[in-house]
């Protein structure tokens, strides 16, 4: 069941009508519950079994808290127990990750390295006493609630559990914003990413038949599918929390206006570069630390980004490039935005993500070479150069929607919606799994 599916909104709709009849302050624990048995429906719909992770991630992460809080309450210390806990957290998301990667008939479970990032905040802010241990319902909604379930945004035990103690603001308002953010990912989906995702599958297929000139657009064209995939899918999952009265953190804010790699890092998948930053960056000593030891640091946090998207040597290049590139500009780039270097912000992350989408790195490599050699080589524009056209066109009227938004901050017009509304009927394509789902 995805997001961009009626199977989804007919789910959604019972889901909010039986949460709004249970949101009294007396009766929300039945609420929780009735919210946690759908989270649990919902995420069986993709495989039973993958339920046996969520509960077995969900119980070492309850259990994990108890014995951190109660060790403290002892001793005053408990850091062999939270690592403990963290081993057993990860041990799924490392063996099927590893596992994956070595045979590709194993089925890696959708969202598992979200959930489980997720559930690792609870554990390490009882260790670091910024929350208590909370009730195991609670817990186990918190980790499993089903629009944040399978791709994030990656929320924190902190933010999530108080409101799950009182009802939740489900009014007018939170109605509209959040079937309006709902729409607008899902046009973001299946009217630019799985557009632009045609002429890509066709040119990565097989990318040395193609010139530079090609390869350098389809690599262009990727940097906005991945983008206008991933965001979509926030923007529909944080607009069913918000539908329900919960507000789940952003996860995107225009990253391709970045004047800088460090701003682009602030602006892209935000819930899991502010997690590392957070509860990795932060442990290691931050920026409180040496020159050596900082870079060190820096260089820690894009490397398990890298790893944490996939064991592969691509995913690592792909993460040692962001480190090379944030130290090269920490130390002599340029300090403030300007239009020459937004384009080359840009362009260096489009070549980055080439090992992203490409998991072959010599293939990867020779994509990256024609394009800066043959750059100059005949376009081909794909089997149909209509729709590739088309779909330019598209794109081209989706940035300018996003600069609007980016400029204006996020404006709400009824008529803009309703035009959006009709743009998904008629130029909306045959959706396929959302890119992070493979992670």
């Amino acid at each position: 069941m995805q997001f961009n599916s009626f199977e989804y909104i007919y789910f959604f709709i019972a889901v909010f009508c039986i949460t709004y009849l249970l949101n009294f302050r007396q009766w929300y624990r039945l609420r929780n519950l009735y919210l946690l048995v759908s989270s649990y429906f919902f995420y069986a719909q993709l495989q039973f079994w993958f339920v046996g992770l969520l509960a077995y991630i969900t119980i070492v992460t309850f259990w994990g808290g108890s014995i951190i809080y109660k060790a403290q309450q002892k001793r005053g210390k408990a850091k062999k127990e939270l690592w403990i806990t963290i081993l057993l957290t990860l041990s799924n998301l490392l063996f099927f990750k590893y596992a994956y990667m070595a045979n590709s008939s194993i089925v890696l479970p959708v969202g598992l390295s979200f959930f489980t990032f997720q559930a690792l905040t609870y554990t390490i802010d009882i260790y670091r006493k910024k929350i208590a241990p909370d009730s195991f319902l609670n817990v186990a909604l918190f980790i499993a609630f089903f629009p944040t379930l399978l791709s994030g945004p990656i929320e924190r035990a902190r933010n999530i559990l108080p409101l799950l103690k009182c009802s939740f603001p489900i009014s007018t308002n939170n109605v509209q914003i959040g079937i309006q953010l709902f729409i607008w990912g899902v046009f973001k989906k299946i009217v630019i990413a799985d557009r632009l995702a045609v002429f890509v599958n066709e040119i990565y297929y097989s990318p040395s038949s193609y010139s530079g000139s090609t390869l350098a657009l389809a690599a262009i064209f990727y940097s906005f599918q991945i983008y206008a995939d991933f965001s979509g899918y926030a923007d529909m999952a944080i607009g069913s929390a918000r539908m329900l009265g919960i507000n789940v953190m952003q996860n995107f804010k225009f990253p391709y206006f970045a004047g800088t790699i460090k701003e682009f890092w602030r602006r892209w998948h935000i819930s899991l570069t502010s997690w590392f930053t957070e509860y990795v960056y932060i442990s290691l000593g931050g920026n409180r630390v040496s020159k050596a030891r900082w870079i060190f640091n820096i260089s820690s946090v894009f490397l398990l980004s890298g790893i944490w998207h996939g064991a592969t040597e691509s995913f690592v290049i792909w993460g040692a490039m962001h480190a090379v590139l944030y130290l090269i500009e920490h130390y002599w780039g340029c300090k403030q935005s300007n239009i020459l270097y937004t384009i080359y912000v840009f362009v260096m992350v489009s070549v980055a993500w080439v090992f992203f989408r490409i998991p072959d790195f010599t293939q990867a490599c020779y994509v990256i070479q024609q394009i800066f050699t043959n750059i100059t080589s005949p376009i081909y524009w794909g089997s149909s150069s209509f729709s590739t056209a088309l779909t330019t066109l598209l794109l081209i009227i989706f940035l300018i929607k996003e600069w609007h938004m980016y400029k204006q901050k996020r404006s709400y017009n009824y008529v803009e919606y309703l035009l959006i509304i009709l743009g998904i009927c008629l130029f909306g394509v045959k959706s396929s799994q959302f890119v992070y789902f493979q992670f």
